[in-house]
This record gives structure tokens, C-alpha cells and sequence, in this order.
């Protein structure tokens, strides 16, 4: 069936960046009938330390709440662009948290990650006794993956962790394979993902399930960064798969949890396929 023309010409912007234009253009043809939104909420005092939380309107019964942490290099990017995505996953019947988190050059590491830990923290008490997915692209995924594998940023530590986040999904992260050498990411990470820093460098603590998921042509964050961490959390009996999609790119494969564009790539059923596999019992997720 052919497409409108419309979502022809948003296709074509949207390819662009997960900014401004394009992604007002399509959250405002995005629906909100599959939610009510909580706007605002803070998580600390600060001005970026807020989130908003999208309730399904017919939530799966059970179903762990999803916390998606957004991408933009640690310089930019904004809970409000997601509607997009919320919408994706609440018509699937999840609750989904979207926060912010402070950015450069307000702050340097590890500022967004403790703001990653608290927001986490938060939703977990605002969901008593549901379990947690965390999901984030590209900074977004390094922060989630950083706030598990460094449990001194979440507040409640390693136990807390293991005890109410049932889940990760990484998609397209940045893990320290290749040291950074370009402004400003040099300054704010001075180790330049060589140390503690980086997510390889932390593989070795315990943490919950992770699916990665990379395009294969993506250029911004090579795919083989989800490989290598996925291999030593394996390697040291942990769990961790790895979906790669040949047609998407770096900004291709978050585009595509849009209802508009999920029949280009099966992402977000493999998101949910990967959430429906996981363990919501035991009450320790960690391996």
C-alpha cells in the first residue's frame, strides 16, 4: 500500500536528525491517543533534572516500565522530541519515562550520569514494586549502560540495580572501543574513554540483561561497539545479545520505533520480544 505523500516528505526529513523540524513535523501527526502525559516532573532541583512519564491507556497487565534515555552527543537533545517514541510503545501497552539530564558545557562526566542514576531512582519509586527496562540511544544508551556498570551513581548502589531493573536495551552506544581524540567530547571526558570512563572498561561488574542494537550503516557509532561490550559481558557469564539491522543507520534505528516507520525495520518488536523474554520474578536481574 503506498504511503500519503506526507509521510513520504517526512520520511525524507526525519532521515536527517533527531532534532527541531523534523521531529516536531512528526510528533505533531503522532497521535496521543494511546497516553496520558505527566510533563515536568522533577527528579532533582536543577532545571534539567525533570521528566516526563507517558501512561498507557490500556497497559499490559505486568509490564515492566520503560525509561528511555535520549541521545545528542552530551550537548544537546531533549526529553520533548520522543513523543514519537512514547507513542511506539505505549500503543504496545508500556509506560514510558522520558527524562532529561544536564548537558555540556554546563557540565562534564560524570554529571549525566548521576542524573541518569537519580531519574532512574525516581521512576522506581513513582512505579513501587514494577520492574524497569532502561533504554537509551546513542549518549542516551552510554548513559544507561554507565549508570549500571558504575552502580556508585545510582542511588541504592548495585542492589537497588539488581532488585527492580529487569532489563537493558542499548541502542547504538558508544562503549570505548575507540579512544576519543575531537573536542568537546575530550573535555568532557578527560580520560577520553581509555579508563573508567568507558563501558569496556567497567564489563566486568554484574548487571541485568542487555540487547544492543545497532545499524549496520550507521558511521557516527560503529556497530562492532555493541559487539565488544556484548562479548566480555558473555565472556564473564552475563547475558547479552546483539540485533543489527543492515538498511539503518545511526539515526534510522531509533526513527523506526515510530508507528510511521516501523514497517521499515522489525526494532521495536524485537525491543518488546526481548522485554517479554525477560525474568519479572526472581527480584535479583543481575548476572
Amino acid at each position: 500500500m503506498k504511503k500519503p505523500f506526507n509521510l513520504v516528505a517526512m520520511l525524507a526529513l526525519v532521515s536527517g536528525v533527531v532534532s527541531c523540524a523534523p521531529v516536531k513535523l512528526l510528533n505533531a501527526v503522532t497521535s496521543a491517543s494511546s497516553f496520558e502525559k505527566d510533563k515536568n516532573l522533577s527528579y532533582g532541583d536543577l532545571e534539567r533534572q525533570k521528566l516526563d512519564i507517558y501512561n498507557a491507556q490500556e497497559p499490559r497487565l505486568n509490564s515492566p516500565v520503560i525509561i528511555f534515555v535520549h541521545g545528542g552527543s552530551w550537548d544537546s537533545g531533549n526529553k520533548n522530541l520522543y513523543k514519537f517514541l512514547a507513542q511506539g510503545f505505549t500503543a504496545e501497552g508500556f509506560d514510558v519515562v522520558v527524562p532529561n539530564y544536564r548537558l555540556y558545557p554546563d557540565v562534564v562526566f560524570p554529571a549525566m550520569i548521576e542524573d541518569t542514576g537519580k531519574a532512574i531512582a525516581y521512576a522506581a519509586q513513582h512505579f513501587s514494586g514494577r520492574e524497569l527496562v532502561v533504554m537509551g540511544h546513542s549518549a542516551g544508551a552510554y548513559n544507561s549502560l554507565m549508570t549500571l556498570l558504575r552502580p556508585e551513581f545510582y542511588p541504592g548502589g548495585s542492589s537497588a540495580i539488581c532488585s527492580r531493573i529487569a532489563g537493558v536495551v542499548a541502542i547504538a552506544p558508544p562503549t570505548g572501543t575507540v579512544s576519543l581524540v575531537k573536542e568537546p567530547y575530550i573535555t568532557i571526558f578527560p580520560e577520553r574513554f581509555t579508563g573508567a570512563d568507558a563501558p569496556m572498561q567497567n564489563a566486568q561488574t554484574k548487571i541485568p540483561p542487555v540487547l544492543f542494537v545497532h545499524g549496520l550503516k550507521d558511521t557516527v557509532v560503529y556497530p562492532q561497539e555493541s559487539q565488544m561490550l556484548a562479548d566480555k559481558i558473555t565472556e564473564r557469564g552475563g547475558s547479552a545479545k546483539v540485533k543489527t539491522y543492515a538498511e539503518l543507520n545511526h539515526i534510522g534505528v531509533i526513527k523506526v520505533t515510530s508507528k510511521f516507520f516501523d514497517g521499515d525495520a522489525s526494532v521495536k518488536t524485537d525491543v518488546i520480544d526481548f522485554i517479554d523474554s525477560l525474568d519479572t520474578e526472581s527480584g535479583n536481574f543481575c548476572r
